[in-house]
């Protein structure tokens, strides 16, 4: 059996040498895999660590935060979204970046007319629509990340909780700590998971994945939080952000479009 399978493999490399031939093609192009093509993009390159760049007129910021690795990683912004463009991370055990788009205040750096920091309990009518696409490979999730703070912190990282909501993730990667429950939000179920490691967690991790959502109800998701306990109304939402976190892999990773709103 795999004799004849090599055999078979042997004639048709030399049926396809002798049509390259033909029509003047090197026979080793012909057999040749196509090279993958990088992300072609017109926009600001941005590839410090902590670096981001306005956009949207100001109203958002792309940042490429490399927080959890040394590998190289950039990213280039436009009006709606960005490309990761490299990305080669080879982490095992977390995430390597959160390269994202930005709405409202991060470590210092508040975007332009932000509505916060915010009252947890003054967030009706946040909702958000997002559109991205993902490389073929890699190990990564697509999120959005809410902050919480006890104060209006515009500086540093909030203490109160981080909020997420994952709408894919490969396999291997999963949320902080362990599912506790289920819930249904816009329509669709998701998995909710607890945990802490320096501040508390809760992921909603979607059940069926999606790289597109319109209109999300990210009011809906904080006022589960609040009924489970771990958001409190008198705390402030410090900013809404939109991106991925790559633990092997990243480069392809792109938002394509981004908005959200507060009434």
């Amino acid at each position: 059996m795999n004799g004849r399978k090599r055999a078979t493999s042997g004639l048709m490399v030399a049926i396809l040498a002798v049509l390259a031939m033909l029509v003047g093609v090197s026979p080793a192009l012909a057999t040749a895999p196509p090279a993958p093509e990088s992300p072609r993009v017109e926009g600001k390159r941005v590839c410090g660590k902590t670096e981001s760049t306005p956009v949207a007129g100001g109203r958002y910021e792309a940042q490429n935060n490399l927080w959890g690795a040394d590998t190289p990683q950039c990213i280039t912004a436009f009006d709606t979204g960005f490309v990761v463009d490299p990305a080669d991370h080879r982490n095992e055990d977390g995430p390597a970046s959160y390269p994202s788009m930005v709405w409202g205040c991060n470590y210092g750096n508040c975007t332009k007319d932000t509505p916060f920091p915010r009252p947890v309990s003054q967030l009706a009518g946040l909702k958000s629509s997002w559109t991205v696409e993902v490389p073929p490979t890699g190990d990564y999730n697509v999120s959005y990340d809410l902050w919480m703070d006890p104060t209006p912190r515009r500086t540093g990282r909030p203490t109160g909780l981080e909020l997420m909501i994952w709408l894919k993730n490969t396999p291997r990667v999963q949320p902080i700590g362990e599912k506790k429950a289920e819930v249904e939000i816009g329509g669709t179920r998701w998995d909710v998971w607890l945990g802490a490691i320096d501040l508390p967690t809760i992921s909603y991790v979607r059940q069926e994945p999606t790289l597109q959502v319109t209109d999300l109800p990210l009011d809906q998701f904080v006022a589960d939080a609040q009924r489970r306990g771990v958001a409190k109304p008198e705390w402030y939402m410090t900013s809404v952000q939109a991106g991925f976190e790559p633990w092997i892999g990243g480069r392809g990773l792109t938002t394509r479009s981004f908005s959200a709103t507060l009434p």
